[in-house]
């Protein structure tokens, strides 16, 4: 059996061990700060285990492979709004990309492209780098955009892809309008039109307004919904609660 010493220096091994460090690049460290370099070898170590273990599924989406960003910052410690700004920075240097506006969270690398940067010491080189990648205010406030849309789009429970479209869209109309909403502010709102109607098109029409109009309350949607589509023959028979409260399972 151990005794408490060599207990205690197991406990010390495995909290220090490998598995809980990560080795950072120190040219990149030096060239695009410690930050950038540690989120850099987060993304090697997902990296090639997904080129090792899943690399059919790498080359049939066009090596693009999504990433666990909560993952990501256990083990760099940096926040959702800062790996965003970091993606931005990569980007500009042609070494990151998201597969689409929407998908922040599928990226590819070009991992020779960022080897060729570093291996080029020359000064007018090495400025050239740093001030393409330099993040501007704008693409902060984009990042920070772009994280609270994630958080909100990860929160949904919908599981229709037409109702989900739309609950989308109306995230997005939000944004826009400098109208976001929290996560337990979006938990009411889809309890409450769950609890309202189970008619796919009633729900799809009632977030259609709340886009148009940018609301963020769902009561708004609802009396515009029963002021002007409410008696419309594409709803009637739908199981539905009025604001007074009828009884779900009866049919109008």
């Amino acid at each position: 059996m151990y005794n408490k010493s060599e207990v205690d220096n197991v406990m010390w091994l495995d909290i220090m061990s490998q598995y809980n460090t990560l080795q950072v690049n120190i040219k990149l460290a030096n060239l695009l700060g410690l930050e950038v370099a540690t989120y850099w070898a987060a993304l090697m170590d997902v990296y090639a285990r997904v080129v090792n273990k899943f690399k059919d599924e790498l080359e049939k989406n066009s090596g693009y492979f999504e990433l666990d960003r909560d993952y990501i910052t256990k083990r760099t410690t940096l926040t959702l709004d800062k790996q965003l700004e970091i993606d931005t920075g990569l980007g500009k240097l042609g070494v990151l990309k998201h597969r689409g506006e929407n998908e922040l969270n599928w990226i590819t690398l070009d991992v020779e492209k960022l080897c060729a940067i570093l291996v080029d010491d020359s000064i007018d080189a090495i400025r050239d780098i740093q001030r393409v990648s330099k993040l501007r205010r704008e693409d902060t406030a984009r990042a920070k955009k772009a994280a609270v849309r994630i958080n909100l789009v990860a929160a949904l429970k919908e599981t229709d892809p037409d109702v989900l479209t739309a609950y989308n869209n109306w995230i997005d109309a939000l944004l826009e309008a400098k109208k976001p909403i929290t996560r337990q502010a979006l938990d009411i709102y889809q309890n409450n039109l769950n609890n309202y109607t189970d008619n796919k098109q009633a729900k799809i029409k009632i977030l259609e307004i709340a886009t148009t109009n940018a609301y963020t309350e769902f009561a708004w949607s609802m009396k515009i919904y029963e002021k002007d589509y409410r008696g419309n023959g594409t709803f009637i028979g739908v199981r539905q609660n009025r604001a007074g409260g009828i009884d779900p399972n009866s049919s109008f």
